[in-house]
């Protein structure tokens, strides 16, 4: 079997399975988890993780797009601000708990929606309610991510790509002290919300 092939019945057998891990996803196409991989460097470029991370993550955005965002819940009625969908911007996130602690931050999220008070992103590990977080959001025009910390006010069970984990967070207060956000960083905020909804994907 060809290279090209093999990337499409992987393809298809991801968007199905979306969390899949290779020897899974090798043995249920009839594969050696080499040729997969092999096929994988030849036309991606990538291993199987990064490919299965990145056709994750592209499935998310064309959701949220088309699901404007759904499902919904109580915390909308809550909110003091609107928000709003900025394609193809991602969350990177670390958290600290009792039984784990994220020195790194996480590999890119798919970033449900945004205003200068909080937002929601999609994860497949998430902090309880009240856990403080720190993020790193990166928009598709702009060269470096915008640090912003917050407390988790929500996390509910979505199957959204096969991510696990609709996450909500409040910002802290922005403000020139310790325990704030940077204030640049409402501004930035504050910018794209002045911006119309934007809704092409």
């Amino acid at each position: 079997m060809v290279s090209a092939e093999i990337l499409q019945k992987l393809e298809s057998f991801l968007a199905a399975h979306p969390n899949a891990a290779l020897p899974i996803a090798a043995g249920r196409l009839g594969l050696e988890c080499k040729q997969i991989e092999d096929a994988l460097r030849e036309i991606e470029g990538q291993s199987f993780e990064e490919f299965r991370r990145s056709r994750k993550l592209v499935e998310a955005f064309k959701q949220i797009g088309i699901d404007r965002a759904v499902p919904t819940g109580p915390w909308e009625k809550a909110r003091l601000r609107p928000r709003m969908i900025i394609p193809k911007t991602t969350v990177r996130y670390r958290f600290q708990a009792v039984w784990i602690f994220r020195r790194r931050f996480s590999e890119p999220c798919p970033l449900v929606d945004l205003s200068s008070g909080g937002l929601a992103f999609l994860a497949d590990v998430a902090p309880l309610p009240g856990k403080r977080i720190s993020m790193l959001l990166k928009f598709p025009e702009k060269e470096q991510a915008l640090r912003v910390d917050g407390n988790v006010v929500y996390t509910v069970a979505t199957g959204i790509a096969g991510y696990r984990q609709r996450v909500g967070v409040q910002f802290l207060p922005f403000a020139d002290k310790r325990g704030c956000n940077n204030p640049k960083a409402l501004n930035a905020l504050i910018e794209f919300e002045s911006k119309e909804e934007q809704i092409s994907w």
